[in-house]
């Protein structure tokens, strides 16, 4: 779970009064992110540009790792099971000539 610092949680009230305050706050890394607050519960976060680039990375990054596994399960199950492109376009009903259907 992530942890705020008091520094970090702030009313949106406070952000539309001290929003260059703010934007300088996390600039000079005073504070690492800023917890917006409304109605005394969190709604958003303003974070770095460098640190919401990296997160975003990071993200696509995991996603790529679970297709890469993904892919490397069903190869070893192809291996025991083999699938031909004739087997893949019958199950669609596909021809082989210009992608018609079977009929």
């Amino acid at each position: 779970m992530v942890t705020y610092t008091k520094d970090e949680l702030i009313t949106s009230t406070e952000v539309t009064r001290n929003f260059s305050i703010i934007l300088n706050n996390l600039k000079k890394k005073k504070i690492e992110k800023a917890a917006i607050l409304r109605n005394n519960k969190m709604e958003a976060v303003i974070l770095p540009i460098l640190d919401y680039e990296k997160l975003v990375n990071d993200a696509e990054l995991a996603e790529h790792i679970e297709i890469f596994n993904i892919i490397k399960q069903r190869e070893s199950t192809i291996k025991d099971n083999p699938v031909t492109f004739k087997d893949v376009l019958k199950e669609y009903g596909i021809s082989e000539k210009k992608g018609a259907p079977h009929h």
